[in-house]
């Protein structure tokens, strides 16, 4: 699924721009708007994000989304992945942006 995601990092070296996710791919960045396009397993994007993604539709890096990624569902979706990765603990947190 692609998906438009905040960048996390600074730029520098040891905390260079990436996206926040244990998997993805095919990642177009910019640094600038601190936004990227991913594509994201469809197995690491819980149903009420996806349906976020869906109702939101994002076609460049530069235009906001038109209502903000609820906190709730930036929360869950850290849950899931945790769940998903046994982790026991939200260590990535995903935000659409």
């Amino acid at each position: 699924m692609r998906i438009r995601l905040q960048l996390i990092g600074d730029g520098s070296d040891g905390n260079a721009y990436r996206v926040d996710l244990p998997t993805y791919a095919n990642a177009v960045t910019n640094e600038t708007t601190r936004r990227a396009f991913a594509d994201v397993p469809a197995v690491d994007v819980p149903a009420d994000v996806a349906a976020f993604v869906s109702a939101y539709p994002t076609v460049d890096l530069t235009t906001p989304l038109p209502v903000p990624f609820p906190a709730s569902l930036a929360n869950s979706w850290a849950d899931f992945l945790a769940r998903r990765y046994d982790l026991g603990n939200a260590r990535w947190h995903p935000e659409v942006y």
